[in-house]
């Protein structure tokens, strides 16, 4: 009997524990995404606004997140922010490792969607050809997955395609 009290015990002792971790509110997200909409909209117009919004959002994402990380997808999109202004400024090696840190966190498809069209990117200014079809097919079979469940997509979602497959033109 004791040891089943303390086993109990334990388990809601560690639960108690993880609480706190787990809890993430609604407003925590709609704060990251904001701050990825800002990173977003300075794209072309002003690099060091890109970089700062993007470390903002995985700074609140990394310190509101619980240690299950629900915020990948967001983080995920912060270092595409980031390797974006990586690229403008020709740091390539340290765009790659933002890219791949992209696709390492998220499954979402938008994400990496985003992240293959700018290692497309990164080839043609590496003049690495056989990457680039690489990452054109991964984009494609994103492409492919995300117009499945279309659909289903909001305003934002929509918009993040978009911006990929205009990407994706030029």
């Amino acid at each position: 009997m004791k040891t089943y009290f303390y086993r109990c015990f334990s388990l809601l002792s560690l639960l108690v524990l993880l609480l706190p971790f787990g809890s993430c509110s609604s407003s925590d997200k709609q704060n990251i995404e904001r701050l990825n909409d800002i990173s977003y909209s300075f794209h072309y117009r002003n690099i060091d606004s890109t970089e700062y919004y993007a470390r903002q959002a995985i700074a609140l994402a990394t310190t509101t997140g619980s240690i299950f990380n629900r915020y990948n997808d967001e983080i995920a999109e912060a270092y595409n922010n980031l390797a974006f202004a990586s690229i403008m400024r020709m740091n390539y090696d340290l765009a790659s490792q933002q890219l791949d840190s992209t696709l390492a966190l998220t499954d979402n498809q938008l994400e990496i969607l985003v992240a293959n069209v700018q290692n497309m990117r990164l080839c043609q200014r590496r003049s690495r050809n056989k990457e680039f079809y690489d990452y054109r097919e991964h984009a494609m079979k994103a492409i492919q997955r995300i117009n499945e469940e279309r659909a289903s997509l909001d305003n934002r979602q929509m918009e993040r395609f978009y911006y990929a497959e205009s990407e994706m033109a030029i």
